[in-house]
């Protein structure tokens, strides 16, 4: 309850509006009351009056409750649809920007759609309230997540285990719904977590058919249907499939690598324009730069790199960029080639021949090198790639 007081006290920091207007988030105010009140209620304390309300007293308590990141660790991650008319996705997108990390802000004056990293979840969906109304809400604590994965970490469980299946999103009629390709079991889980409507496994030395993806588009509730291949070796396949299809209208985001993929689902607006949409997906799948390591299978000389057959090698979009001998070495190097120090967030998506126990290792490490960036590890589950990685 001291927290969210505290916050309330924050609001004004997060949202110009507030600071101009010298007030604090009404709605966080009255959330902070009901929690206060619930709680003397559960304690038998007496109620009392309006402007009485708990403060910290103490300079020490207030340092305490402030001082967050062991206490607050990772926050949540908040996802939701604005739908209302004349909105300035360039000042929402600022505003939201401002609340935390991770931001994806995209859409247009009747449906904007929002990502964020923040600590007080009530911040960006009060935010958006306000606004307009909120569709397809979804809050996560990553700090349970995050828990959770060192909890297991290193586990056998955590390796070879068969991952929880996750059900696709409900699609409504008329929607655009997305079909896209993972070559992990985690990865998978990943894009149904985004809205994707249909997952289809495959990857580098497995892609899918034209037929499968045709399948995968026609199983869709939908006539408008956007692909995303993540692969260079899928992209034919996928044009194939949208010229063949009948009866619906289909796009291909030609997304090259799984990291592209994910950004350009970010972008995914269900009630937009067929066209709009697509194109906002591409510029999109052009904001991330993406990072593979994995084991050469020949001899030879690439952009100057020469490289033994069985040696770890990192490629940054698809070019050989690194090799060595250790993984985490090459992982290192490459994220020094990729130019990581001038982005904000590093997310590693580890395959099934590493455990949980050393990706969170190799996470350590960078949060010691890149001290100012975001770092998330997620399961991809991925064969013959150690990791993935995105950078943004």
């Amino acid at each position: 309850v001291q927290r969210c007081h505290l916050s309330v006290q924050r609001t004004p920091e997060l949202l110009d509006v507030l600071r101009e207007a010298g007030v604090v988030d009404s709605g966080g105010v009255g959330l902070a009351y009901i929690l206060e009140g619930m709680l003397r209620y559960l304690k038998g304390e007496e109620m009392v009056p309006a402007g009485e309300a708990m403060v910290v007293e103490e300079a020490t308590e207030l340092q305490s409750a402030l001082e967050p990141e062991d206490e607050l660790g990772y926050g949540y991650d908040v996802q939701f649809l604005l739908k209302g008319q004349g909105l300035d996705v360039n000042r929402i997108r600022a505003d939201i920007e401002a609340m935390g990390d991770s931001t994806l802000v995209v859409g247009d004056s009747e449906l904007i759609k929002v990502h964020v990293h923040v600590h007080d979840p009530g911040v960006p969906l009060s935010y958006g309230a306000a606004r307009g109304i909120l569709q397809d809400v979804v809050v996560e604590n990553m700090q349970e997540q995050y828990q959770e994965f060192v909890a297991h970490a290193g586990s056998p469980q955590q390796v070879t285990s068969t991952p929880q299946a996750v059900e696709p999103p409900p699609i409504e009629e008329g929607a655009i719904a997305a079909v896209t390709v993972a070559p992990g079991d985690g990865l998978a889980r990943i894009f149904y977590s985004l809205g994707a409507g249909k997952v289809i496994s495959g990857g580098q030395t497995m892609n899918p058919s034209t037929k499968e993806i045709i399948e995968a588009i026609e199983s869709l509730p939908t006539d408008k249907v956007i692909v995303l291949p993540n692969n260079k070796n899928i992209i034919m396949a996928a044009e194939q499939a949208m010229k063949q299809v009948n009866g619906k209208e289909v796009r291909v985001v030609p997304t090259h690598t799984i990291p592209q993929g994910i950004a350009a689902l970010l972008a995914l607006n269900p009630e937009g324009d067929l066209d709009q949409v697509t194109e906002a997906m591409k510029e999109s799948s052009r904001m991330v730069e993406t990072g593979e390591v994995t084991v050469s299978t020949r001899n030879a000389k690439v952009n100057g790199v020469k490289v033994r057959k069985g040696q770890i090698i990192g490629l940054h979009n698809d070019s050989l960029v690194v090799a060595g001998e250790d993984v985490n070495t090459v992982v290192l190097e490459l994220l020094e080639k990729m130019g990581t120090g001038d982005f904000e967030l590093i997310t590693l998506y580890y395959g099934e021949d590493v455990s949980a126990e050393e990706a969170e290792a190799l996470a350590e490490r960078l949060e010691e090198i890149y001290p100012d960036h975001e770092i998330e590890v997620r399961e991809g589950g991925q064969a013959h790639y150690f990791y993935i990685l995105s950078v943004e």
